[in-house]
């Protein structure tokens, strides 16, 4: 059973995606991207971060330079967007029952630390932060190791596949949060260990769920 619980910040610990929208719309033209409509981006939910990256035409070569101006864009919006409604409660719960608690993100650590002191999310023993695009399985191993923690005793929560393939190639466990980025269909046909519709469904499978198939609600 997991005991460490990282959890990814853009649209895990706060809803992002308008602040995306807004970014893109801005930041895209200059890669040749369209602007798009809010059908268009409620449709790419259902997309890998690499089909997206597909569908708008952005070269390989370009897409850490685009990611690392959307993450300029979208820091103003960001801060002043609240965290997810029952994230403060589901740490705060987290945390008394003894859970280790951290933050791995691709966002800058001034950035992440700025929103969590803002908002008053407290109870995290650690922020991982800067991780590239595609990067993160690298900073769970070692997470791993400097935690002193076997695989499965890590969970990951994030709302990408990126996120999910990153924990399976580390070996750590995988909730799937669907209030993110990506569709919680797509995410829950990738068998994460478990899908979550809402913040305090971590906690119930966590307290309640040996008994439960992974993955199940």
């Amino acid at each position: 059973m997991p005991v460490c619980l990282c959890f990814d910040f853009d649209g895990t610990l706060v809803n992002s995606v308008e602040a995306a929208f807004n970014a893109f719309q801005r930041i895209g033209p200059a890669f040749g991207c369209s602007r798009l409509t809010r059908e268009e981006m409620q449709r790419l939910r259902g997309l890998h971060v690499r089909e997206v990256i597909r569908v708008f035409g952005v070269p390989l070569y370009r897409v850490p330079q685009l990611a690392a101006r959307m993450r300029r864009a979208m820091r103003a919006d960001l801060m002043e967007t609240p965290p997810v409604e029952g994230i403060a409660e589901l740490l705060e719960a987290l945390s008394g029952r003894g859970y280790r608690l951290g933050v791995l993100s691709s966002n800058a650590g001034s950035s992440v630390r700025q929103y969590l002191e803002r908002y008053g999310l407290q109870g995290f023993d650690f922020v991982v932060a800067g991780t590239g695009l595609f990067d993160k399985a690298s900073a769970l191993r070692k997470l791993l190791r400097r935690e002193g923690l076997q695989p499965r005793e890590l969970l990951y929560v994030g709302d990408e596949l990126r996120d999910l393939e990153a924990a399976h190639a580390a070996g750590a466990c995988f909730a799937a949060v669907g209030w993110g980025y990506t569709s919680l269909e797509r995410l829950a046909a990738a068998t994460p260990d478990y899908v979550l519709e809402h913040p305090t469904d971590l906690l119930d499978r966590l307290l309640g769920g040996a008994a439960e198939r992974p993955g199940t609600l």
